[in-house]
């Protein structure tokens, strides 16, 4: 009888890696990627094609921007609440399991890999919490780890299985390279949640953001963010990516100022802003600019169903406020 595994894939080279080993040994793999609102599933895709695996895309919802702005076991070096979210992604991946009739999970994890949540009190613990002790297979170290039910079983063969350790992808790359593998993500990448830049923008919207908006929460990957006032904040796009993911994330809630016949950011406001303030939205756009010319430099903005338009003979002259990212304080900081 060919035994089923639900695989956690990221996208990155450790998932796939686990993947490849369980299909190596005959077993069916199901791809089940967790999306967040700070998520890309774009490398996942293109990792399960190669595998000729299907992929099942789950959204971890509301529930996990709750669980990231409050912890049960804490934070990392930044805003990565790892051993919680370990916990949430097998409760996720069981109902997963159940809905396949599949037999046990498979991970990237690596033992020793990431200082939270990869070490080994850490990996009992979560299998404990998240009531999938015995189910959660992780091949890349499983010689250092206590045999699993499929291992003992018979289901998988523990020989085959790695002995992987430590925070160097040297036996991993390796290893792709025997299989021939060529779709992963970069093995040196990992949670945003890890990242300090990042970290920052995310304590700036929950300091700010009582009620969970998981709109405002997937702008956090994109832009330069620059917080005005208590309420209201401006991001700039950084590249023609960004400024065409910020005019597709724009709500009626939202204001989309955009430069007319000069490249330059889009700029779109979070908060009660209004028309007094478009001059300094104005001017930051300028400042991220290749500026064509002299003035007047024409500008639209739309919120909602209303529109206008805004010429400005020149920038404003400072102070603006900084990025939240270089910024030692989160409210209003001028520069």
């Amino acid at each position: 009888m060919q035994r089923t595994a639900v695989a956690l894939m990221s996208g990155g080279l450790d998932s796939t890696l686990a993947a490849k080993l369980m299909l190596d040994q005959g077993i069916r793999v199901e791809g089940l990627f967790l999306s967040s609102a700070w998520g890309c599933d774009s490398e996942v895709r293109k990792v399960c094609d190669e595998l000729n695996i299907p992929l099942t895309i789950v959204d971890k919802g509301e529930a996990y921007l709750d669980l990231v702005r409050n912890p049960k076991y804490g934070y990392g070096k930044n805003m990565n609440p790892c051993i919680d979210c370990r916990i949430y992604m097998f409760e996720l991946a069981k109902k997963v399991l159940l809905e396949k009739q599949a037999d046990f999970i498979v991970t990237g994890e690596v033992l020793g890999q990431r200082p939270m949540s990869q070490r080994r009190e850490a990996m009992v613990k979560i299998d404990k919490e998240s009531e999938m002790g015995g189910l959660i297979l992780r091949p890349l170290s499983a010689r250092h780890l206590a045999p699993t039910l499929p291992e003992e079983k018979g289901w998988v063969d523990r020989e085959k299985l790695l002995g992987v350790m430590g925070r160097s992808r040297q036996p991993q790359l390796q290893l792709a390279g025997r299989m021939a593998l060529k779709e992963y993500g970069s093995p040196a990448g990992g949670c945003l949640l890890t990242d300090a830049e990042f970290s920052l923008k995310l304590r700036d919207f929950f300091a700010h953001n009582p009620d969970v908006s998981m709109n405002e929460a997937k702008l956090l990957r994109y832009g330069r963010h620059f917080r005005v006032s208590e309420k209201v904040k401006v991001i700039l796009g950084r590249n023609r990516e960004e400024n065409e993911a910020l005019a597709e994330l724009a709500d009626h809630t939202m204001t989309l100022f955009q430069p007319l016949g000069f490249p330059g950011p889009v700029a779109l406001i979070t908060g009660p802003v209004d028309s007094s303030q478009h001059e300094l939205v104005a001017s930051m756009v300028l400042r991220y600019s290749k500026k064509a010319g002299r003035g007047p430099y024409q500008f639209s903005y739309r919120k909602g169903n209303g529109e206008g338009n805004l010429a400005l003979e020149k920038p404003l002259e400072g102070p603006f406020p900084l990025q939240i990212h270089l910024s030692s304080e989160l409210l209003s900081i001028q520069g």
